[in-house]
């Protein structure tokens, strides 16, 4: 099950030590992902996915997702396997933007 949701710049996605229950897209705006008060990274391109490793590892949320701008996002709830199946072309964009990350990672290095 999916839905569009709006959130105002500063607000809270999904927290820090919560249960996955849904990833998220990006339709609009700026998002962050923190650590605490330190960022860790930005997501401002249509169609980035955030909150798939948690889903993907089954583990509760290694970080907060905040808005940084007012920010629209297409909220897919339910198990990856679910996920997939009902969104098949999910599959390939999450394994694009984790081997993205994974570059920016060793580029790091």
């Amino acid at each position: 099950m999916s839905k569009l949701k709006s959130y105002l710049a500063g607000s809270t996605i999904a927290k820090e030590g919560e249960p996955a229950r849904k990833l998220f897209i990006l339709v609009e705006g700026k998002i962050g992902i923190y650590k605490g008060n330190s960022k860790i990274t930005e997501f401002d391109k249509e169609g980035e996915i955030v909150g798939e490793m948690s889903l993907i590892l089954k583990k509760p949320r290694s970080a907060e997702i905040r808005a940084i701008t007012d920010a629209k996002l297409l909220e897919v709830e339910g198990e990856l396997d679910d996920i997939v199946k009902q969104y098949p072309e999910i599959s390939k964009k999450i394994i694009h933007s984790l081997a993205e990350r994974l570059t920016q990672a060793t580029d790091r290095i």
